[in-house]
């Protein structure tokens, strides 16, 4: 009878919190408990692991087990704890022995009941965490490796039971090679997206300025128009993720329990995220008992696509305002506050009015002026403020409709302009124009003479708030970019500007 220690780790927010398996066998009445601010799953590992050691080949102690999960002033969730338990109860009961490969490895995995290893959630954390605390290898349910795979310069053991992990303890077991992924993302090809779309080149002009500079987008226009067509083809026209991006999206989207298992990553495209306008406050925020990223974070590197927007709760379209404007968002509750990255394109979809076809030319609208007011306040004024460009889409004629569809040739040449746009915005800030500070704007988006007398002009006709300022010569900026241009001439600013109508409609 001893006590067995051996390291873990659990995942809080999107970071790792280091954990120290405590196992206690002695003599007394035969129990199992697990102490340390431990939630249902975690205490439910006594049977499976007391399961998992029978049907493994050895013997269940007959004594008093405690475990304990340190510090003990943090909640621990998660299946991960599973195979370091195990391991513990058996080298404390001196069932297995203890060797040098002990001290420099660190074991995560769930156990079924017949002792196969099952995939955790948030095993990427946990192994860009091991890599930083020294550990030479890690552990693991095979399962997990494609995605623990994406952090370099540390050994993975993929195992798929316990009896496989006990026996390469005792150099009896060679865990069978796996093939080496790339970590560079490639999008898939949502290109027929984009190539349905008839007509409608202002907005598809507005969709390509949002994807070169990040820049918030809202489509309006009455139903049939091709809104959400246009916000599905963005995805067409967006660059794969970059090996930088690609480890934050599967970092989220593993914490959230969202990474299919065994499955390559090579091929992820970027996040597109379409909640529906029913989902609750936590499912866009994030948080809950166990605190999950919500969909604000999931579209991290992507699109956050809000199809109706008016339709979405008061207090979920609020919510937008600190990612919208940081970037980020901070999930505050009384035991704990985490935060998670939201870095996204909003793409929002709204009608004119309640019935949709308010100046559609193609019906008459019903809605009176009172409910048309009241539809679109449901927009609070600081959410409207920091949406960058406002695209009108007016109903298609039947002529467009029947048109011969677009050329792949010209998809092909939007991405290479797109591309080049956000290469010139890394290569002169290291971030996408969206992002830019004020400081950074007063030096990096330039006006030329008559730019700057058109931006004088535009100020004294029209409402435009210092949020709003900024966000114009932002998506100038981006204009310049895709037109290759050192300073921001009258003409970018002028197509800035009527992007910019939201000034123009808050101001009525």
């Amino acid at each position: 009878m001893a006590l067995a220690q051996l390291a873990c780790v659990a995942v809080e927010g999107i970071d790792a919190l280091p954990v120290r398996v405590e196992v206690d066998v002695a003599r007394g009445l035969p129990g199992f408990v697990v102490v340390g601010l431990a939630d249902k799953a975690v205490a439910e590992s006594r049977e499976r692991v007391r399961a998992a050691i029978k049907h493994t080949g050895f013997d269940f102690p007959l004594a008093r087990i405690t475990v304990n999960l340190a510090p003990s002033e943090r909640q621990k969730s998660g299946l991960q704890f599973d195979l370091p338990i195990a391991l513990g109860v058996l080298l404390a009961d001196n069932q297995i022995k203890k060797n040098p490969l002990w001290q420099s490895a660190l074991f995560i995995g769930g156990l079924s009941l017949d002792g196969q290893l099952q995939p955790v959630i948030g095993s990427l954390m946990m192994v860009e965490w091991a890599r930083l605390k020294g550990f030479e290898r890690v552990v693991l349910p095979r399962a997990n490796w494609q995605e623990a795979s994406l952090v370099e310069e540390i050994e993975l053991i993929p195992a798929e039971s316990l009896r496989e992990v006990i026996d390469w303890l005792r150099g009896d077991f060679s865990p069978r090679s796996v093939d080496t992924i790339s970590v560079a993302g490639k999008a898939n090809d949502y290109g027929i997206d984009w190539l349905q779309i008839q007509g409608q080149e202002k907005a598809k002009r507005a969709a390509i300025i949002s994807a070169s500079g990040g820049h918030n987008l809202l489509l309006e226009g009455p139903p049939g128009a091709g809104k959400s067509l246009l916000a599905k083809g963005l995805r067409a026209i967006l660059p794969p993720l970059g090996p930088g991006e690609l480890l934050e999206v599967v970092r989220l989207h593993s914490v959230a329990g969202q990474i299919p298992p065994n499955e390559p990553l090579v091929n992820l495209p970027r996040p597109f995220r379409s909640p529906h306008h029913s989902a609750s406050h936590i499912a866009l925020v994030g948080g809950g008992t166990n605190p999950r990223p919500g969909e604000i974070s999931l579209a991290h590197h992507g699109v956050l696509f809000l199809d109706e927007l008016p339709e979405f709760p008061r207090q979920a379209l609020e919510a937008l305002r600190q990612p919208l404007e940081d970037g980020e968002i901070t999930v505050a509750r009384i035991q704990q506050s985490l935060r998670y990255p939201a870095e996204f394109i909003l793409v929002a979809t709204m009608n004119p009015c309640p019935c949709g076809w308010f100046n559609s030319g193609q019906k008459e609208c019903r809605c009176t002026p009172h409910e048309k007011e009241r539809y679109r306040k449901k927009i609070s004024g600081p959410i409207m403020d920091r949406i960058d460009l406002y695209a009108q889409l007016p109903a298609v004629k039947l002529e467009a409709l029947r048109a011969a569809p677009q050329e792949a040739n010209s998809l092909v040449d939007i991405r290479v302009r797109v591309a080049g746009a956000r290469e010139r915005q890394t290569k002169r800030q290291n971030r996408l124009n969206s992002r830019l500070s004020p400081t950074e704007i007063n030096k990096i988006c330039l006006l030329d003479e008559k730019a700057e007398w058109l931006l004088k002009e535009a100020a004294r006709r029209f409402v435009i708030s210092g949020r709003g300022l900024h966000k114009l010569l932002k998506v100038a900026r981006t204009i310049a970019d895709l037109e290759q241009g050192e300073k921001i001439t009258a003409t970018m600013l002028a197509e800035a500007l009527q992007y910019r109508q939201l000034e123009r409609l808050s101001g009525d």
